[in-house]
């Protein structure tokens, strides 16, 4: 392809090859040539080693890898997902791909088509477009991000689960120059695409037109603008092929002009009945190398990502406060000591077996009672005789005042399931724990009987402290002594819930916690699942599950954020 210091696009159209850095609207019916047109600007682009990114929703972009007429290569792009993909495409994948994009400087085709649901699309699709607009601040190399079937990506009607997804590509319209990201809108139906997007577009490339809806869009943007309004009656009768171009500020023009044909194969023309239609030879990749190079970034992308670094550095927090203690380094030291005076060794000695005769005994005596005297043999300085008890007053009440309530020994209480399981916690937790973390801890539910009868009974034996965070007494430590496990923690909290929970509430939990901090729309979630969101059997799932709190919200799904964080060993 010959490289001039302009995109040839028709006779009489070329752009510069900032163009790339622009953001164009490509508006057009069906069959009017539009993705003609836009495959002749990628073309350029890639003919002068300007990187772009296409986004394909429906399948049918694979055709740049063969030459027109089907029979050679064409274009050694590189397909992530697709029928036609080199390699396979998951929904989770959206970051990864805007690393290795902007990591390898990549042109490549990004094939949405297979992927499960639409959700699973706008999960995708989010990814990417925030985690490149956030890469392209540090490398600000140039790149063109192709949006195919914008209607369906930044829609004029947007819905809670599609906000993020809109937003995130209408930065990329608005600010994305900036950081050297152009961006082009394409679809086939003007009146549906968002219009903070679609009038963000500088240049305006509007082939045949015929619904007024989407002509009406073409007029809105012309009118935001301030230009000729008159081009708007033409586009009806427009041929294949023909487009104004509107770039009152980029190109400074407005004209008519028609496309030069694509170079490589329209794979997604309308097939005719009774025509054979070639099996088109794609060109190669190199498969091995752009493994080699996705491994590479996988690397880097884990090591960088602050929720891996969360979780590792969780995980060594955990490791150190329950490794055991080092051993005491032996370290001889010489220390000058002064000489004791006359009679300290004496009074020393007298004073360690003062010591262990209260320790031996304890009597309780009438208030107000006073101890019996200790006398020391004159030339020992030792007691005469063992101290018979030790006196421990009960205190007497104040004045007027009620006297303070007894509270059973350790050794009266009896511990229930429940007592035993919040007192093993809160032996673990010093600090103390919530309500709602503490009921998670211990597998009930923070609203339920059971668990509230058993706060209440610790509280009034004396066993843990009263308010939040709930917190264990001495007594209390000294009663679950020796009679607790250690909690389980990151996945195993998990298991420990799923245990007690149904089939569709243990998928709809392990969901969500994988899915926090984000939430999942309720079809969403349901498709996730495998559910249908209408359903009795998913209703009441989600239902037990925010009797639970273990789930809340209600259009939009959220794991607790107790139960995610320690899942997640994030806390």
């Amino acid at each position: 392809m010959p490289k001039t210091k302009e995109l040839v696009l028709a006779d009489d159209l070329s752009m510069p090859v900032d163009a790339v850095t622009q953001s164009l609207a490509w508006l057009a019916a069906t069959g009017a040539g539009k993705s003609n047109a836009v495959t002749v600007f990628a073309e350029q682009m890639y003919g002068h080693g300007l990187p772009w990114v296409l986004i394909d929703p429906k399948g049918d972009s694979w055709g740049i890898r063969s030459a027109a007429a089907g029979t050679g290569p064409g274009l050694p792009v590189p397909i992530f997902g697709g029928l036609h993909g080199d390699v396979p495409l998951e929904p989770e994948a959206g970051g990864l791909l805007a690393d290795l994009v902007v990591d390898q400087n990549l042109t490549c085709i990004l094939d949405i088509s297979e992927l499960p649901s639409k959700a699973a699309q706008v999960r995708f699709l989010t990814a990417f477009a925030e985690r490149i607009f956030r890469l392209q601040a540090k490398v600000r190399q140039p790149r063109h991000l192709i949006l195919e079937e914008a209607d369906e990506i930044v829609p004029q009607r947007v819905m809670h689960d599609m906000a993020r997804c809109v937003g995130a590509w209408t930065r990329i319209v608005k600010q994305g120059r900036q950081r050297g990201l152009g961006c082009s809108l394409v679809s086939q139906r003007s009146a549906v695409v968002n219009k903070d997007a679609l009038t963000q577009c500088g240049t305006l490339v509007a082939l045949r037109t015929t619904s007024p809806q989407d002509r009406k869009a073409v007029l809105d943007w012309v009118n935001y603008h301030a230009v000729a309004r008159e081009l708007v009656d033409s586009l009806p009768g427009l041929e294949n092929g023909d487009a104004w171009i509107v770039s009152p500020q980029f190109l400074h023009r407005i004209e008519r002009v028609h496309f030069h044909q694509r170079r490589t194969f329209d794979s997604g023309a309308t097939p005719l009945v009774g025509e054979s239609r070639p099996v088109a030879t794609l060109a190669d990749i190199d498969l091995g190398a752009l493994e080699a190079q996705m491994a590479g970034v996988v690397v880097r992308a884990e090591q960088d990502d602050p929720k891996a670094l969360r979780l590792r550095i969780a995980d060594l927090e955990r490791r150190l406060a329950t490794a055991p203690a080092p051993e005491p380094i032996a370290r001889e030291v010489r220390v000058e000591v002064p000489v004791a005076p006359p009679g300290l060794p004496r009074l020393r000695s007298a004073l360690a077996e003062a010591i262990a005769a209260l320790d031996e005994v304890t009597v309780a005596a009438e208030p107000g009672a006073a101890p019996p005297a200790v006398t020391l043999e004159p030339e020992t300085g030792r007691p005469a005789q063992r101290m018979p008890a030790v006196v421990r007053a009960r205190r007497s009440p104040a004045p007027g005042g009620d006297a303070p309530a007894s509270r059973p020994g350790p050794e009266l209480l009896g511990l229930g399931k429940a007592e035993r399981a919040i007192l093993s916690v809160l032996a673990q937790f010093p600090a103390g724990r919530t309500k709602r973390q503490l009921a998670m801890l211990t597998g009930y539910s923070a609203k339920g009987g059971g668990f509230a009868n058993a706060l209440g009974r610790l509280r009034s034996s004396g066993l843990v402290v009263r308010g939040e965070p709930i917190t264990v007494t001495d007594a209390g430590l000294e009663r679950i002594a020796g009679q607790y496990e250690q909690l389980p923690s990151g996945p195993a909290l998990l298991e420990h819930w799923c245990r007690q929970l149904g089939k569709a509430e243990r998928l709809i939990l392990s969901e969500l916690v994988t899915a926090w901090p984000d939430a999942l729309a309720k079809e969403e979630l349901a498709a996730r699942t495998g559910y249908a969101p209408t359903g009795g059997g998913f209703a009441n799932a989600l239902g037990r599950l925010r009797t639970l709190q273990l789930v809340d919200g209600r259009g939009e799904l959220r794991a607790d954020e107790t139960l995610a964080r320690e899942v997640r060993l994030l806390e």
